[in-house]
């Protein structure tokens, strides 16, 4: 049974790790990649290395110095392990959130390329097209500023692709300023104010992301209703979304201190 339960750990190991490999084919390559790999190194080791581990343990344990740096790693790996359930638990509660359906779209900016919007912006704007279409009173607040390496901002992007799909121009608030997901909620809920818009908003982004939109408004103003507008992703959005709810796990707390 226990070589069973080593042959079964160590293919998931396996293909976390070549999960967590993939999105640096697309240029995709972050935190959230980074200890995705480690974890699935961990796991290999554990069990498809497992004589070479229980040695190398054995010898940690012979000594007292080394004994408490095994104790110490493995009470890290415990936490570690609980943290991150209870944040995917919580992760997966914000983007079930349902949003009101006259609720203010604000549709969260990914970056732009020389071309048009980016692979993880256009799965945005389609999310946030959809849920217009089928709410025509809906306005939304396309939020985003230009970065370094962008031809103009990501507000502006969003609004030209979604008057060009066909919403109307007077549904569509531009926020170009804002440099992060704190900066999106804020200057959003000022355009939401100064326009007499539902202050209860729906935020368009990916499911992974919901959960750190929803702490930064509830801080700012925890009388707004906050649902969840998530994005369908296409074959890359898939191969990158582990790396970057991993990268949640660890950006989450942040927000706490902030």
């Amino acid at each position: 049974m226990y070589r069973v339960i080593r042959v079964i750990m160590t293919v998931i190991g396996c293909a976390m790790l070549l999960w967590f490999i993939i999105p640096s084919v697309y240029g995709i390559f972050h935190i959230g990649n980074t200890v995705g790999i480690l974890i699935s190194c961990a796991v290999i080791f554990r069990f498809g290395f497992a004589g070479i581990y229980l040695k190398l343990k054995a010898a940690m344990l012979s000594h007292i110095p080394t004994m408490m740096i095994l104790r110490v790693i493995q009470t890290g790996a415990v936490a570690f392990i609980i943290y991150a359930v209870v944040v995917s638990s919580f992760m997966i509660y914000a983007m079930s959130a349902a949003p009101r359906d006259n609720a203010t779209a604000v549709v969260l900016g990914a970056e732009v390329k020389p071309w048009g919007p980016s692979v993880l912006l256009r799965q945005r704007i389609d999310a946030a097209e959809k849920f217009m279409n089928d709410r025509p009173d809906v306005s939304a607040v396309v939020t985003g500023g230009k970065g370094s390496n962008e031809v103009m901002s990501e507000g502006q992007c969003m609004y030209d692709v979604m008057t060009a799909d066909g919403i109307a121009p007077d549904r569509v608030y531009i926020e170009d300023k804002a440099t992060n997901t704190y900066e999106n909620i804020k200057y959003s809920l000022k355009i939401i104010s100064e326009n007499n818009l539902n202050s209860d908003i729906a935020i368009v982004s990916d499911s992974y992301h919901q959960l750190r939109a929803r702490i930064i408004t509830k801080k700012a103003y925890s009388n707004i209703t906050v649902g969840a507008v998530n994005t369908k992703n296409n074959n890359i959005g898939i191969a990158a979304y582990p790396s970057y709810f991993v990268r949640e796990w660890l950006a989450i707390p942040v927000e706490f201190f902030k």
